[in-house]
């Protein structure tokens, strides 16, 4: 099996991240799928946006003004209030916006659905999946909804839209992951983590039914690969965006790579 190129909050440095304009670049753009993160808005929407807080560094109202800290979170407001915000631009002023040169912005890009982002799937012909982040916290649990909560609500979506099986939940919040394989035990987990902390990690993935492993990519070795795929898990990364580490991990033979340069992978 080759290595999936899956293109991170639909490719952050193409499109504005986690906008429907990003997610239909990258399903123009022929690669394999895309990373997204969802949330439940407080009327319980799912919805996809990366921070717990709106982020005013990509914000506006809708009077065109950035917002400012602090900023609500994205569990009070509800899908109408959310869909006033454009995300269609970073903040020229920001460090944000500098770390993103390639990026092409659209105005009037608003915070989709986790629904409206299947409709953009469900065109493309060829295998296009979803790797669908579950934001919830364990380490501050008022910022979102509750694990179990959230990962019912993503189910839910997906089953109705018949694209369960070309999606992978994945999450640092292993409690949605786990409580979505009891009540569907037919959908793909991987588990992400920020570090390693020795095989003893892969064992609890494995543990609690887990599918994959989900790494930052600088814990994706040659070692710790072979170990995860001796329980039988899928290994990825995320996020590459240097060619050199691509190629160190495409020779790895990873299932997957999540990254902000689609375009650099593809030509690898």
């Amino acid at each position: 099996m080759r290595t999936l190129n899956i293109a991170h909050r639909g490719g952050a440095q193409a499109r504005p991240e986690n906008s429907l304009a990003a997610f239909g670049y990258a399903a123009t753009c022929g690669y394999d799928g895309v990373e997204l993160d969802v949330q439940l808005s407080r009327d319980g929407e799912v919805v996809v946006f990366h921070d717990f807080h709106l982020k005013p560094e990509i914000c506006r109202d809708e009077n065109g003004r950035w917002l400012a800290a602090p900023t609500p979170r994205i569990k009070d407001l509800t899908l109408a209030e959310l869909k006033r915000i454009d995300i269609g631009r970073g903040d020229p002023a920001s460090a944000y916006a500098r770390r993103h040169p390639h990026t092409v912005w659209r105005d009037g890009e608003r915070i989709p659905t986790l629904d409206e982002v299947v409709s953009v799937a469900e065109k493309v012909r060829a295998p296009f999946t979803l790797f669908v982040e579950l934001k919830t916290s364990a380490a501050e649990p008022d910022l979102s909804a509750l694990p179990a909560e959230l990962a019912e609500r993503v189910l839910a979506v997906l089953s109705a839209r018949d694209y369960l099986k070309r999606s992978v939940l994945i999450g640092f919040d292993w409690r949605g992951l786990v409580h979505a394989k009891r009540i569907a035990p037919e959908v793909r987990c991987w588990f992400s983590t920020m570090t390693f902390d020795g095989p003893s990690v892969l064992h609890q993935i494995k543990g609690q039914g887990g599918d994959g492993w989900f790494p930052a990519f600088a814990y994706a070795t040659e070692e710790t690969a072979r170990a995860a795929r001796s329980l039988g898990l899928k290994v990825g990364a995320w996020t590459v965006d240097d060619p050199a580490e691509m190629r160190r991990l495409i020779a790895l033979g990873l299932d997957a790579i999540c990254t902000d340069r689609p375009e650099l992978l593809t030509a690898l």
